[in-house]
Formats: C-alpha cells, sequence, structure tokens
C-alpha cells in the first residue's frame, strides 16, 4: 500500500469519525429539546358565557292558605284548573265561628239596650237638674238639694258614657268574628292556574296566625314564566341585570328559550342549600365552602309545554368582542417573574457570596399570566394581559402581536416548560426543528 492511499484512507476515516461525533451531537440535541405544538396569534370574534342551572318558575305565583283553622269541608278546583281573581277556592268549617257570631250579636243588643236605658236615664236626670237649678236660684231649694241634683245628673252622664264604650267594645267583637267567619271562605288572590294542591277535602288545615300555617294549594300566573338558576360565585361578577341568555329544559329536549337577566342574588348561598335558608346563614362560619348567587331569567314566549318545577341550564352572555387578538386558553399559563420581570426557575436560590449557603430562602416573586412566544427555536415566556374568555380562545388585550408564533400545546408540557427552553416542533401536517 502506498503512502498516499494511507493519506487518503487515513483522511476518510477521520471525516467518518467527525461525521459521527456531529451525527451524535445533532442527535443528542434533538433529543434534548421538548417536544410542543405551536400556533399563531389571530385575531377572533369571541363570546363570554356563564353557564348555570337551576329550575323553570311562574314570575308571579301565591302559595295560598288558610286565616282560620279547622277540617275543608268544599274544595271546588283541583290541579291545573284555571281560576279567577275572587274565586272560591275552599270552605273551612265554620261551625264553631257562626257560634261566636251568633253570642257577640247578642252581646252587641244586650249593650245597645243598657245604652239606651243610660241615656233615658240621663234625659232624666239632665230635667230634674234643671228645675233644680231654676229653684235654687228661686231661692226656693237649699244647696244641698242643688249639689245633690248636679252629681245624680255627672253620675248619670258617666254612665252613658260607659255603656257606649261598651257598645263600642262588643262590636269590636261582633267585627273580629265576623271577621273569622268571612275567612272559612277562601277567595282566589289572583287569577292563574293552580299548580300545587297537595291538600283535599277532609283534612285539617292550620291557620296563618299559628306557628306553621298550611299552604292549601298554589295559584301562578304561567304567562311570565321564568328560570331560576344557580350562578358559581366565580362568575357572578361577570353578570349584570339586562344580559341575554339561552334556557333549555332537560324535559324539551333541543328547545331553546330566549330571556334576559331580571334579578342577581345580594348574598351568597352555600351550594346545595335550600335558598329559604339563606338569610339563616348569614353570620354563619361558612368559609371554605362552595357558594352561588340567586339568578333570575325572565323568558320570552315560553312554549305550552313548558311547566313550572322543570330543571333547566342556561347560558348567560356576558361579554363579546369582535376581531380581537385571542390565543388558545392553554397557551395561557402562570410564572413567577422577579423584580426585573425575570422567570424564576422553580427550586432556584440566589447567593452574592460563595460562602452563602445554597438553597436559602428567596424572596417570593410575583406571579403573571403569560405565553410562551416561539424565537429562534426557543420558548420565551412573555407576560401578557387578558381580556374576556369565549369557548377555547382567550382575549390578549396586551402583550402580543397578530402573527407571532406561540406555544399552544400539549397542555402537560406547557405545565412544566420552562423559559428559553428548546423546542421541537410537532405540528399536525408539518415538521419543523
Amino acid at each position: 500500500m502506498t503512502t498516499k492511499t494511507k493519506r487518503i484512507l487515513g483522511a476518510v476515516a477521520a471525516i467518518a469519525v467527525i461525521g459521527g461525533i456531529v451525527a451524535a451531537n445533532v442527535i443528542r440535541e434533538r433529543r434534548s429539546r421538548t417536544e410542543v405544538e405551536t400556533g399563531k396569534v389571530e385575531r377572533f370574534d369571541l363570546t363570554q358565557v356563564v353557564t348555570a342551572s337551576g329550575e323553570v318558575r311562574p314570575r308571579r305565583y301565591v302559595n295560598v292558605g288558610t286565616n282560620v283553622s279547622g277540617r275543608i269541608v268544599e274544595l271546588p278546583v283541583k290541579e291545573g284548573d284555571t281560576v279567577e281573581e275572587g274565586q272560591v277556592l275552599a270552605r273551612i268549617d265554620s261551625e264553631r265561628y257562626e257560634a261566636g257570631e251568633r253570642q257577640s250579636r247578642a252581646a252587641v243588643a244586650a249593650a245597645r239596650a243598657e245604652l239606651q236605658r243610660a241615656e233615658a236615664d240621663l234625659e232624666g236626670s239632665r230635667l230634674a237638674f234643671e228645675r233644680t237649678k231654676q229653684m235654687h236660684e228661686d231661692k226656693l231649694v237649699s244647696q244641698q238639694a242643688y249639689d245633690q241634683a248636679e252629681a245624680d245628673f255627672k253620675m248619670k252622664t258617666a254612665n252613658v258614657e260607659a255603656a257606649s264604650r261598651r257598645v263600642a267594645q262588643v262590636q269590636a267583637q261582633l267585627d273580629s268574628t265576623t271577621d273569622e267567619l268571612n275567612k272559612t271562605t277562601v277567595y282566589a288572590p289572583m287569577s292563574g292556574v293552580v299548580t300545587s294542591l297537595p291538600k283535599e277535602e277532609g283534612e285539617m288545615v292550620i291557620g296563618a296566625m299559628s306557628f306553621n300555617p298550611t299552604v292549601l294549594m298554589t295559584v301562578a300566573d304561567l304567562s311570565v314564566m321564568e328560570a331560576e338558576v344557580m350562578v358559581d360565585e366565580t362568575d357572578i361578577r361577570n353578570l349584570k341585570v339586562g344580559q341575554k341568555a339561552v334556557v333549555e329544559a332537560d324535559a324539551l329536549e333541543g328547545l331553546e328559550i330566549e330571556g334576559e337577566v331580571t334579578e342577581i342574588g345580594a348574598s351568597a348561598i352555600v351550594r346545595g342549600s335550600d335558598t329559604s335558608q339563606a338569610q339563616a346563614q348569614l353570620g354563619a362560619n361558612t368559609g371554605n365552602q362552595p357558594k352561588d348567587f340567586k339568578v333570575k331569567i325572565v323568558l320570552k314566549d315560553p312554549p305550552p309545554s313548558l311547566r313550572p318545577g322543570l330543571n333547566a341550564s342556561a347560558d348567560i352572555t356576558t361579554a363579546t368582542r369582535e376581531h380581537v387578538l385571542a390565543v388558545p386558553i392553554q397557551a395561557v399559563v402562570v410564572r413567577e417573574v422577579d423584580e426585573e420581570g425575570k422567570v424564576i426557575v422553580a427550586g432556584a436560590a440566589s447567593s452574592d457570596d460563595d460562602n452563602e449557603v445554597v438553597g436559602s430562602a428567596r424572596k417570593r416573586g410575583e406571579e403573571k399570566d403569560g405565553v410562551f412566544v416561539v424565537q429562534d427555536e426557543k420558548a420565551v415566556f412573555t407576560p401578557v394581559k387578558t381580556g374576556i374568555m369565549g369557548d377555547t380562545e382567550i382575549e390578549i388585550t396586551e402583550g402580543l402581536e397578530e402573527g407571532q408564533q406561540i406555544v399552544t400545546g400539549s397542555y402537560r408540557t406547557l405545565r412544566t416548560l420552562e423559559n428559553e427552553a428548546r423546542l421541537k416542533i410537532e405540528n399536525k401536517g408539518e415538521s419543523e426543528s
């Protein structure tokens, strides 16, 4: 083998070794990169929606009770009946109240008779006093006789006043017993539909003046319906009266009913508790428990098939934006930054002195929302300010420009992606490195 041949073979071997080293370094460098998905900052039309669930209710309804206690002797209506204001809904056994009224009428008659007798006595006493007074002026009777006639007149006047008060007293008792008797007949307080009738003829009811009065039935105006939904406390700040909503009843699948927010609860209610317990919860220690706010949505043109009590869900539109910069929701992450705006690496410790113990406590930075922008094949954390959130995108109001390439996934990668990490871009339909 000639010297020239040996030199050629040596050069080839050296090139092969160098190429192998370069290839190995390239492979190692590729493997050290983080595989991500990327996308462009684009403009979208966004709609922010708050979703809540609850039930359908009539906007105006009355739980009809009785003012007196007793047994139901007549119940001329049934559930589902349409009633008019003033229509008889029920009658309560009135025998005891009728007896009380008769007794009160007799007492009034006796008191009036006593008043008439007292008035007659007063008239006689007045005439006698006037005669005695005249005779006293003519010096025909003594001062004692005059004083006696005057005292008798005053006494008879007081008797008339007392009898008058007695008449007023028993008349008030008669009015009360008559009122109770009248209340044994229950009338419709409004026009509407009987939506609930838990009682039947022959059952006992407890009057409104008792501790736990009986609800005889519910009368509702079904011409105006509303959805009463419970909104999570984290979403309530976005709600305002007048916002539009779309309501769907579970029983009427596929039917969307337009509505409008008309009322927003002022107090939070512990999730899962009865809304009637909300007042009792004020001042109670309910910290760390999830809470909701009651929101009412009036429905426009409710279908006849819509019934009170149906489960419903509502999508309330809280904001809309047209042609705004937006990125996928998962692209926005939270990182801790120092006073200079640099990302603090988790687990890192600062040391100004070589003798200072590494790992000593450091000053905590500020957590900021941001997006990883792709620059020179690296992920560069860029703080941003966000606006409203749509179904899959979130508005960017500050920090990015249209067309910038950003890291959009995967979610698992974004959770741990470090600032300035080298990237291996693996997008569907393309392969970049």
